[in-house]
């Protein structure tokens, strides 16, 4: 699995059990403490024989607010996940979470919680490290340029909306050159 790590801060998974007042599973914690989460573009994790999208995995401190567990903590909703005995660790682009169950018969398994399904969840994986070891990504590879851009749009017929897409184009570009994608290893 490729991932474009969070920031990195020392002791990241100590940090996350004393302010949640958890344990997590030693590989999870290796993961935390290594890359404190972070984005996984063109991810998708193999459950049964269909593929799921794997948007990015939450990190502790100060991280993009898509993938924190403060965020979550200060929106009200990681307490409702950790009072069923699970800790949401990432998501997919439904918006269902990848979660560490914290529970004693299970503990560690990996579960889907589907968020609009009234709670059904699905156990998934024995372990964070399986888990992973069942992510494929893609690397993003070649970023069009604006010239590209522009001259797809022309070609399909969207000449006329070039103006409108260069700012959102400039934004794509500058987002994607900066990433740095690097494979995970616990």
């Amino acid at each position: 699995m490729l991932i474009s790590k969070n920031k990195v801060i020392q002791n990241a998974s100590k940090i996350l059990e004393e302010d949640l007042k958890i344990k997590l599973s030693e590989d999870y914690s290796k993961f935390l403490d290594k890359y404190n989460g972070g984005v996984t573009y063109n991810s998708e994790v193999k459950i049964g024989r269909k593929w799921d999208d794997v948007c990015g995995f939450n990190g502790a401190g100060d991280v993009d607010k898509d993938y924190s567990f403060e965020s979550m903590k200060s929106m009200g909703v990681l307490e409702g996940y950790l009072e069923k005995g699970f800790l949401p660790i990432a998501d997919n682009m439904l918006g269902d979470y990848y979660c560490l169950s914290l529970k004693t018969d299970d503990y560690s398994s990996i579960y889907l919680l589907y968020h609009d399904l009234l709670g059904k969840k699905k156990k998934i994986f024995s372990s964070f490290t399986e888990f992973i070891n069942n992510i494929k990504s893609e690397e993003i590879g070649h970023i069009d340029t604006m010239e590209e851009r522009e001259k797809i749009a022309i070609e399909n017929g969207y000449g006329d909306e070039v103006e409108l897409l260069r700012p959102v184009w400039k934004k794509e570009i500058e987002k994607f050159s900066k990433i740095v994608q690097e494979e995970v290893i616990l």
